[in-house]
């Protein structure tokens, strides 16, 4: 009877997920100011975790936008970038786009550093592995996150991203412990064009689990497709939290 009870229970949550959320809170770890929400929540403790990073010069609750059509309960924390860039914020120092290739490198990691922290820093409070994941700027800490510090990811989802080259070779050069990386861009993107994403996957894929996503006509952002696809798979990741 408790069985039946609690796979009763776990329908309801599942299916009630989609479009419910708690209202956004605030905190400070590991030197991050945060938002969090719990999207489709349900009185099970350990609610399974998504750490996502917003793009530059974006806000918090934007990107907790991103994650809104998700069907399993889940815990969604939102770093604020450390540097107001605009309206908004950035991982990266303002002129960071300005720097050339090798230095931006080196900020990137150092960022990612930072961050590795504080995904670190929210694991250990809620005693979960996070799923990472992010747009544009978001996307290249998510991605940079699982190559550098896999140990703090179930999976990383990177929408838009980056691969730098300093990092291709560093993966080629040494042996990295693998993650799922599922990589999501669209075909007409003008600032990360994907003849340029393909031959760095061609690099790389083989050495990480590594699977890449496109999608015809979409620029360097997120179509409701995208978001319905990267969002059914972490729902699957999800399903095995509880």
């Amino acid at each position: 009877m408790r069985v039946i009870a609690l796979l009763v229970f776990m329908s309801f949550c599942i299916s009630s997920a989609y479009g419910q959320r708690r209202a956004i809170t605030k905190g400070k770890i590991a030197g991050f100011e945060y938002s969090e929400t719990e999207l489709g929540y349900s009185d099970v403790d350990e609610l399974p975790l998504i750490i996502a990073f917003h793009y530059s010069s974006g806000k918090p609750y934007e990107t907790i936008d991103d994650y809104n059509v998700l069907k399993i309960p889940a815990r969604i924390i939102v770093p604020k970038g450390n540097y107001q860039k605009r309206e908004g914020f950035s991982y990266y120092p303002v002129d960071y786009y300005q720097k050339d290739s090798l230095t931006q490198f080196a900020l990137a990691k150092a960022t990612v550093d930072s961050l590795a922290r504080f995904v670190d820093s929210i694991e250990t409070k809620y005693k979960k592995k996070a799923i990472v994941t992010g747009i544009s700027q978001g996307g290249d800490i998510a991605f940079m996150l699982a190559v550098y510090y896999p140990q703090l990811c179930r999976a990383a989802f990177p929408l838009a991203a980056v691969i730098h080259s300093a990092t291709i070779d560093e993966v080629i050069a040494k042996s990295v412990k693998k993650v799922p990386i599922f990589l999501f861009q669209g075909e007409a993107d003008p600032i990360v064009t994907l003849v340029n994403t393909k031959i760095k996957v061609a690099k790389i894929g083989d050495r990480l689990i590594l699977k890449l996503y496109t999608y015809p006509n979409l620029g360097h952002e997120i179509s409701s497709q995208m978001k319905m696809d990267y969002s059914s798979m972490m729902d699957e990741l999800n399903k095995k939290s509880y």
